[in-house]
């Protein structure tokens, strides 16, 4: 079973090395590394290069991370994909933990796990860890995205791993120069369409540095467009999700409106909209003004 790991980078030249290092020093080495950078201006280049031939290195003009993520899907030749954003890191043994779960469990699509939460700049090392039985849970949310209250809340991107043959039914993701769909569309279309596993245990790092918190007015107005571009494009991939989004969609027009920046998903939301009956219209819009209040006192607080 050959694994790929693809890394997507924009401008984390001071993290990408750390990221790129954290899977060379696995216990168990992939048959491929990945590393996309999405038209970079900073000194990422130089970084990745660095690597040489330990690596696949691949170099585009800035795109957004889901042509990134595209882009890695198709030079991958492995039978498990695992993602790693190039601010974070992978612990010493994680491949060897969730290719032994992935080998025990043939008909699982995808397992996430858990991500250790680190502030700081550069990546920090991780003991090895080794998976007790209790840590393996398998989730099964498709009833819950279709009543529209999901209780799992899954991992950011390091957290994911699939098996190459599921994401042949998502990717390519949608892209276009006004649409933000990040790993949010990924998970939720996971969890739409089939039962997968929770890893309760650590088996990665997510940098915590202020660029990545949905804080401050520019993070939380990026929030919303993501929101609402992920409610249209999975409703659109999984109509029977509808309550689901509807809820998204609220949440990313209050984001929009708290911040300004209305205007810019003002088309994306008027055509989810459509033909929708006045009773979900008041029940989006009501729960976008409202929570578009909260958000407010999030930045003024800030």
């Amino acid at each position: 079973m050959r694994v790929s790991v693809i890394i997507n980078n924009y401008n984390y030249g001071d993290y990408i090395g750390g990221a790129i290092q954290s899977v060379l020093d696995q216990s168990e080495q992939a048959d491929e590394i990945i590393v996309v950078d999405d038209g970079s201006t900073d000194h990422s280049r130089d970084v990745i290069q660095s690597f040489g031939d330990k690596i696949i290195p691949v170099f585009q003009d800035n795109a957004g991370q889901a042509a990134a993520m595209n882009t890695g899907i198709t030079k991958a030749t492995g039978d498990i994909i695992f993602l790693l954003d190039s601010d974070d890191f992978f612990a010493p043994d994680k491949i060897r933990n969730i290719k032994k779960l992935y080998d025990e469990n043939p008909d699982i699509p995808w397992i996430f796990h858990d991500l250790l939460e680190v502030e700081g700049k550069y990546s920090p090392s991780m003991d090895d860890v080794t998976l007790n039985e209790q840590a393996a849970k398998h989730i099964d949310e498709r009833q819950s995205m279709v009543d529209g209250k999901l209780h799992y809340d899954a991992p950011a991107t390091s957290g994911l791993t699939f098996r190459r043959s599921f994401l042949d039914s998502l990717f390519p993701l949608p892209t276009a120069q006004s649409i933000y769909i990040s790993d949010h569309y990924i998970k939720f279309y996971c969890l739409s369409v089939a039962q997968g596993i929770q890893v309760t245990q650590t088996l990665g790092g997510q940098l915590i540095h202020g660029n990545n918190l949905y804080t401050g007015q520019k993070q939380i107005a990026t929030k919303g467009k993501i929101f609402v571009n992920t409610a249209m494009a999975l409703r659109d991939k999984c109509p029977n999700t509808a309550r689901f989004c509807n809820s998204l969609m609220s949440e990313g027009l209050a984001c929009a409106l708290a911040t300004g920046t209305y205007d810019d998903v003002k088309k994306i939301a008027q055509d989810y909209k459509t033909e929708m009956s006045p009773f979900e219209l008041l029940l989006i819009d009501g729960k976008a003004y409202l929570k578009s209040r909260r958000y407010k006192k999030l930045m003024t607080a800030t």
